[in-house]
């Protein structure tokens, strides 16, 4: 059975990231901007208050809590926020990837910071599901988010051989843990693909659809993954995901073909028939729709596009 979570992933491919720690003491507060990606962050000794914009009142985060930040967020942290808040980003560039950031002297508080970008043209369709802030405390799988956050640390800092691959599976692993946090409950409400996953009955349905979707699915055929009727496997679908089933599938098959189309060589014909399309005009109709170009002309957009960033 297919494994949806791998399979958007593998769409999002990936590609970014960078971690720091802060080493701080005293009085401190910094002002970050908001950026693309997730970001993520870790306190292994003493607290930091953070202050995210858009939110009515400040959080804290306690030694052992993780905070993930899914959307272009600017916010503030320090030991306290009625502090003057220096520029982050002058400050944490002075450090290398896996370097150490020392605030007054350091000893009170340890934190490790860092973010992910995603190579994938549907990151923010895919990710826009998550809740805008996850917050952990106590969850299960805290303690794993942090060492993961210290190997790549540690990898990065200490350029050993083969570090660089070491950090990069490490910190593809640590995005899976992230995405799993809504599945177990416990973090704020989401609706979409994601959170769905965790139910019985819609989670049977997107396994299916995910392991084939080039079959002929229709309506009634996922209702009958899902051990429902036709009708309330609609509305329950609806529900979760916030779109219709038979739209979830248009839209996943289009995500398959746009990274089909970057990432390999197959012929818009073929493509169209792995997404489930017996008609080649059928399928670049669909696909001028959602992306606004034919298939062709987006192949060919990205591919220049590529090649200017090497050149």
């Amino acid at each position: 059975m297919s494994d949806p979570l791998s399979d958007v992933l593998q769409i999002l491919r990936p590609r970014t990231y960078m971690f720091r720690a802060i080493d701080a003491g005293g009085a401190w507060s910094l002002r970050f901007p908001g950026l693309e990606g997730i970001r993520c962050y870790a306190v292994t000794r003493g607290e930091i208050w953070m202050q995210i914009d858009g939110e009515a009142g400040p959080r804290v985060l306690r030694e052992g809590s993780c905070l993930v930040l899914t959307r272009n967020q600017a916010f503030r942290m320090g030991s306290r926020l009625d502090h003057a808040s220096e520029d982050a980003v002058g400050m944490m560039s002075s450090a290398p990837w896996g370097g150490v950031v020392t605030i007054n002297g350091g000893g009170e508080v340890y934190g490790l910071g860092g973010f992910f970008l995603f190579e994938g043209r549907q990151a923010n369709q895919l990710l826009k599901v998550l809740p805008a802030v996850i917050h952990l405390e106590g969850a299960a799988e805290n303690a794993a988010l942090r060492a993961a956050m210290g190997v790549i640390m540690s990898e990065l800092r200490e350029q050993r051989p083969g570090g660089r691959l070491v950090a990069e599976q490490m910190a593809l692993s640590m995005f899976v843990m992230i995405l799993r946090q809504p599945l177990a409950g416990g973090t704020e409400p989401a609706v979409g693909w994601l959170q769905a996953l965790g139910d019985p009955k819609v989670g049977r349905a997107l396994k299916a659809l995910h392991a084939a979707p080039g079959n002929a699915w229709t309506l009634a055929l996922l209702a009958h993954q899902a051990g429902m009727s036709r009708s309330a496997f609609a509305a329950h679908f609806r529900r979760l995901v916030g779109e219709s089933a038979m739209g979830y599938l248009q839209h996943w098959r289009m995500s398959l073909a746009a990274d089909l189309l970057l990432h390999s060589r197959d012929r818009i014909g073929e493509i169209a028939a792995r997404v489930g399309y017996e008609s080649d005009s059928a399928f670049c109709s669909v696909f001028k729709k959602v992306f606004g170009s034919s298939p062709r002309e987006y192949r060919r957009q990205w591919t220049q596009a590529a090649s200017a960033v090497v050149a």
